[in-house]
C-alpha cells in the first residue's frame, strides 16, 4: 500500500460533516445579514452606502458558502471512493490510492476556485482503471524482456531446456503475456475500464467493466465457470457482457446500466488440475478461494453513501461460477437479484440467503445443469424461477447475443423479468431421479 495516503474513508466523511455544518452556519449568517440590508427607515447617502455594503457582504458570504458546498461534495465522494477501493483492492496492489490522492487534490483545488468538480457520484472505477493499466503496461514490458531472455537461453540449452525448466518458464511467460495482450485488445473497446488486474498464483486474474460503472443505476456482474482464462476467454465474455448491458439498458429507459466481466478467481481448468483436490472442478475449494474477492466487489458496488443510491446489482453466474456465487451469497454479499445458468447445484444456504427468487436458466441438453454436484438442481427448487431458454442448446451459449436466454437475463438485470417460464424435464433429470431411487 502506498505510504503517501494516510486518510481513510471515515476521515473524509467526518470532514464532510464538519464542512456541511460550517456551510449551514454561514447560510444562517447570510440570512441575518440580508435582513439587516432590508431594514426600513434608512435615509440619505450614508444609509445607501451602508445598505450597499451589507448587500455586498452577503453576496461575498454566499460565494464562500458555495465554495464550502463544493468542497463538501468532494470530501463525500472521496470517502465513497476510498471505501469502494478498499473493497475492490484491499491491499492496494494496483497503487490506486496514489491516483485517488491526485484526483482528490485536483478536485479540491477546483472546488476552491470557480470550477466545480465533475458531477459523477463516485470515481472508484476510473481511479482503478488508471492504476491497473499502468501496472499492466509495466508487466508487459517486463514479460517481453523475460520472453526474449528465456528464448535465447532455450536456444543455447542442451536438450531444449528440459533439465533446467527454461522451457516451462518460457511457456509460463508467454501465457502471462497472452493474457495481457488479450486485455489490451478488449480495453481498446469503448467504455471499458480495467477494475481488477492481478498476477494470480497460476494465471492472470482480471475484471473489465463496460458502461459507466461509477454512475450506473443497474449493474450486472458476470461470473464465468470452469475452463475460463483471461487469455482465452476475456474477449468473448466482454462481448457477451456488453450485449447484455445494451439490451438491459434498452429495457430500462432512463437508467444507466453497466456490467462487469469478472474473471477475478482462478477458475478450475480441464487439465491436470482435475486431479488436484484444491483446484479440481469437482471440488468447492476453488470457489471458496475466489468467493471473498467476489464479495468485495459486490460490497464495493454497494458502498455509495453520499453520492447517491447504490445501483441495483444482478449477479449473473454460469456453470462453476454459480458455485462461487453461492459461496459469496452465503457470506452475505449484497445483491438485488441472482441469475444462475447451467448450474451444477445450488446450496441450501445460498437459497436461504438469496434476495428473493433465484432466476434459473437451464438449456436443453445441458449435462452440467443436471449434475446436482454442489447442491440440488436449482431448476427443481420450489423457490426458484425458470427463465426462457428456447433455442439454446448445451452448456456454453446462454448469453449468446440475440438469443432468447440472453434476453431473459437482460430482463432480470433491467428489473423487468418476464413471468417464470414453464419448468421442463429432460432425460438427464429422469436419469438422476431413477438413480436416486436405486
Amino acid at each position: 500500500m502506498s505510504e503517501s495516503v494516510v486518510w481513510t474513508a471515515p476521515d473524509m466523511w467526518s470532514m464532510h460533516t464538519r464542512v456541511v455544518s460550517a456551510r449551514t452556519r454561514l447560510r444562517v449568517l447570510i440570512d441575518r445579514t440580508t435582513v439587516v440590508g432590508r431594514l426600513t427607515g434608512w435615509e440619505g447617502a450614508a444609509a445607501d452606502a451602508a445598505r450597499s455594503a451589507v448587500v455586498g457582504t452577503a453576496a461575498e458570504l454566499s460565494t464562500r458558502a458555495d465554495v464550502l458546498g463544493r468542497i463538501a461534495d468532494v470530501l463525500a465522494r472521496a470517502g465513497d471512493d476510498r471505501a469502494a477501493l478498499s473493497r475492490w483492492d484491499p491491499t492496494d496492489r494496483a497503487g490506486a490510492l496514489v491516483e485517488l490522492d491526485r484526483t482528490v487534490a485536483e478536485d479540491l483545488t477546483r472546488a476552491g476556485g470557480d470550477e466545480s468538480p465533475e458531477p459523477a457520484p463516485t470515481r472508484a472505477a476510473a481511479v482503478l482503471d488508471v492504476a491497473n493499466r499502468a501496472r499492466m503496461a509495466e508487466d508487459r514490458e517486463r514479460l517481453v524482456v523475460a520472453e526474449r531472455d528465456l528464448s535465447a537461453r532455450l536456444d543455447d540449452a542442451a536438450f531444449g531446456g528440459a533439465f533446467s525448466n527454461v522451457d516451462a518458464g518460457l511457456a509460463e511467460t508467454r501465457r502471462r503475456l497472452a493474457a495481457v495482450d488479450a486485455l489490451i485488445e478488449v480495453l481498446a473497446r469503448p467504455e471499458r475500464r480495467l477494475v481488477h488486474y492481478e498476477a494470480g498464483a497460476r494465471r492472470t486474474l482480471a475484471a473489465v467493466s463496460v458502461g459507466d460503472l461509477d454512475g450506473a443505476d443497474r449493474v450486472a456482474v458476470v461470473v464465468p465457470g470452469a475452463g475460463t482464462t483471461v487469455a482465452e476467454s476475456i474477449a468473448r465474455h466482454d462481448g457477451e457482457t456488453a450485449a447484455l448491458v445494451t439490451e438491459a439498458g434498452a429495457l430500462s429507459p432512463g437508467s444507466v446500466t453497466a456490467g462487469v466481466s469478472w474473471l477475478g478467481y482462478e477458475a478450475p481448468q480441464w487439465n491436470t488440475e482435475l486431479f488436484e483436490p484444491g483446484r479440481s472442478v469437482a471440488s468447492t475449494a476453488p470457489a471458496a478461494a475466489g468467493a471473498p474477492a467476489l464479495v468485495g466487489v459486490l460490497e464495493a458496488l454497494g458502498d455509495r453513501r453520499h453520492g447517491g443510491d447504490a445501483p441495483e446489482v444482478t449477479l449473473v453466474a454460469h456453470s462453476y461460477g454459480t458455485v462461487v456465487a453461492a459461496r459469496a451469497i452465503e457470506a452475505g454479499a449484497p445483491v438485488d437479484a441472482v441469475v444462475v445458468m447451467g448450474s451444477p447445484g445450488w446450496s441450501d444456504r445460498a437459497a436461504a440467503a438469496a434476495p428473493g427468487p433465484v432466476h434459473v436458466a437451464e438449456a436443453a441438453w445441458d449435462p452440467v445443469a443436471d449434475l446436482g454436484r454442489f447442491g440440488p438442481d436449482p431448476s427443481e427448487r420450489p423457490e426458484t424461477e425458470a427463465l426462457d431458454t428456447a433455442g439454446t442448446v448445451g452448456h456454453a451459449d446462454y448469453l449468446e447475443p440475440g438469443s432468447v436466454s440472453a434476453r431473459a437475463v437482460a430482463e432480470v438485470v433491467a428489473g423487468v423479468p418476464s413471468p417464470p417460464a414453464p419448468r421442463t424435464v429432460d432425460l438427464a433429470d429422469v436419469a438422476r431421479f431413477v438413480l436416486g431411487m436405486l
